[in-house]
């Protein structure tokens, strides 16, 4: 049966340490030297672009536990110490990022005449103080169709650690199932017997390769603190565990040659399975992600349904997981299904009007999860379970971003088209800053709250750059923190 979903490129596999200096004191000479200048701030809001040493092709943004700053530049990662005023590239050279890609034209070639390089940069989520997960984007679904094992074992998810002025990895996740996990037979995990013959019993499950959204626990009172939850391509959630075996996971990676040594602590994946008009197994791509901060439990859409994982939680023992029930079901059903069709398809799931689209998701406290969709707008489940649709004007149809405000539960909304809306009291209001530099009228890739580094909640948002059909960016992105109320 034919997958849809969308690709991409990549290839890695040294590792290096140190950085370059930077920060208050030494720097400023050197910064004047390139041109580099203060970031504009205009009341809450500090922007950071080109002139503060930033990708123009921002894909992401997050702030770890200590206030340090990252930011998915494409070609590489971008670090800021809390308090400096301008960026430091991280690539595998300087930081030792995993070089695991490598030119397409090779994808089948077993040993290609070109060297390695770093995967795209598309994803970011700050951890403990000075750590942060770095998603890569490797092959799509093109790798397991004939490609060499250097193609399928593309992109992933790199660990970091930053102390403002140097940087290394830590580690490399190879986001897969070793061999006898899992049967393709019958799609089973975790069990003791399949065909002998079976591909993925054999060989392991290796499908997940482009990490296009990342979410840690940040709850130092769960054992789940530090848990990284990962999306993407076919994938909607897979995790990197923390504490895994003191809390009961059978790692079966363990004693298994490279490159299942860099699997260890990893259990893949999940998603919401659904069926195109001609047969197709759907599996998406998936954006958003969110942790619910009552229970630890994580959220997640591939685009078409959106769904939560089960049995997951503290104890690990038990690895055999599972998305719902969720018993919402506009059709009148009184079965429960295991994931919100949240606009109900009629017709084709996926090219028709109702494919759910959904882009991004943002848990506010008490457990309200919104939803924001690039072609329905929002939609709101309410910790019951119930779901409305907020609507108004301002917000149109195409949101790319949301994001919960844990200082008051207002949402801010990124839209697809450019520009900023903030929803507060029950009303919406265009969110405009005289002054603000150009990028900040593109479209929104990412809002991240940083609720964890000390004193008021900051937010961040990243804007993406406009692209031309060949993929060059025309209009360059840029990154805004707000700390206001």
């Amino acid at each position: 049966m034919a997958r849809r979903g969308l690709r991409a490129w990549c290839g890695g596999v040294v590792c290096a340490v140190a950085l370059v200096a930077c920060g208050p004191g030494g720097a400023s000479s050197k910064h004047a030297d390139t041109g580099l200048q203060p970031p504009a701030v205009i009341g809450h809001w500090t922007y950071y672009g080109s002139a503060q040493a930033l990708s123009a092709d921002v894909r992401d943004v997050s702030a770890d536990e200590g206030g340090n700053v990252y930011v998915a530049g494409g070609d590489a990662l971008y670090a800021k110490r809390k308090g400096d005023p301008w960026f430091l590239r991280l690539d595998g050279v300087n930081a030792g990022l995993t070089r695991n890609c490598n030119d397409p034209t090779y994808m089948k070639t077993d040993n290609p005449p070109t060297p390695y390089q770093l995967c795209p940069v598309i994803s970011v989520a700050g951890a403990a103080p000075g750590k942060v997960m770095v998603g890569l984007e490797g092959f799509g679904i093109e790798a397991e169709q004939g490609g060499a094992e250097w193609a399928i074992e593309t992109g992933g998810l790199d660990v970091v650690e930053f102390d403002g002025t140097t940087a290394k990895r830590d580690r490399h996740v190879f986001v897969a199932s070793p061999p006898h996990v899992v049967c393709g037979t019958n799609g089973e995990s975790f069990v003791t017997a399949c065909d002998p013959n079976d591909p993925w019993w054999n060989n392991g499950r290796r499908l997940f390769r482009q990490v296009m959204r990342v979410v840690v626990n940040h709850d130092r009172s769960s054992p789940m603190y530090g848990d990284t939850w990962m999306g993407g391509n076919h994938a909607t959630f897979a995790v990197l565990l923390a504490n895994a075996q003191a809390r009961g996971y059978v790692d079966r990676s363990i004693g298994l040659p490279p490159p299942w040594t860099d699997a260890r602590d990893t259990w893949e994946h999940l998603h919401p399975a659904i069926y195109g008009i001609l047969g197709e197994f759907l599996v998406g791509e998936t954006h958003a992600l969110s942790i619910d901060p009552r229970s630890g439990q994580v959220w997640g859409s591939n685009g078409i349904r959106t769904a939560y994982v089960t049995v997951y939680g503290p104890d690990l023992s038990n690895p055999q997981w599972w998305m719902g029930p969720i018993f919402f079901d506009p059709t009148g059903a009184t079965s429960p299904v295991p994931y919100y069709d949240l606009w109900p398809d009629q017709g084709d799931p996926w090219s028709g009007p109702t494919n759910d689209h959904v882009q991004s998701i943002s848990h506010c406290p008490d457990g309200t999860l919104w939803i924001g969709s690039l072609t329905h707008g929002l939609a709101r489940i309410d910790p019951g379970g119930g779901v409305s649709f907020p609507a108004d004007p301002l917000v149109g149809s195409a949101v790319s971003a949301v994001a919960c405000d844990p200082a008051d539960s207002s949402i801010w909304i990124g839209l697809a088209s450019g520009g900023l809306v903030r929803l507060k009291d029950g009303a919406f209001a265009r969110v405009s800053v005289a002054g603000a530099p150009a990028f900040a009228g593109q479209p929104i890739a990412s809002i991240q709250v940083d609720r964890w580094s000390g004193g008021s909640r900051v937010l961040y948002f990243a804007f993406g750059a406009s692209k031309d059909a060949s993929g060059r960016v025309v209009a360059g992105g840029g990154v805004a923190s707000y700390d206001g109320p």
